[in-house]
């Protein structure tokens, strides 16, 4: 789903709601039915995907598509995934933008790509080596 919705805002810079309505469903059902994450996790975790970015789309710096989108990452990964996914998403974004200055692309910055590789980034540290994902709650 990050892929299609990349690829999307990439080409047309929106990402479309029907996509976004497909992934919140396989979230919900993925939970009802092989209860990955509790009803209650995913709902909270939709919402603080959903107000994560809030600030921004406020004052005109992301779309409304990108807000959605952290939304449904929320529903799959809860709220430490969304957290920890917005703070990698932030980083890749931050990156995207510099590239693009450098490149010198006048054009809007298709943020969902930033979403699709700080997504990515978590979920693939998560299994690598989740101890990583604990850095700031370790003693030295």
């Amino acid at each position: 789903m990050l892929l299609i919705a990349a690829l999307c805002d990439l080409r047309e810079r929106r990402v479309p709601n029907w996509l976004l309505v497909i992934g919140g469903g396989v979230a919900v059902l993925m939970s009802l039915s092989v209860q990955s994450i509790p009803l209650r996790e995913l709902l909270v975790g939709g919402i603080v995907g959903l107000l994560v970015f809030m600030p921004l789309y406020v004052v005109s710096a992301m779309g409304a598509g990108d807000i959605k989108l952290m939304a449904v990452v929320g529903t799959f990964l809860g709220v430490k995934g969304v957290l920890l996914s917005a703070l990698f998403t932030a980083l890749a974004g931050g990156l995207l933008a510099l590239g693009f200055a450098l490149a010198r692309a006048g054009t809007q910055l298709p943020y969902a790509v930033a979403i699709l590789a700080g997504v990515t980034g978590y979920v693939a540290i998560r299994y690598l080596n989740p101890a990583i994902l604990n850095f700031p709650f370790q003693d030295f």
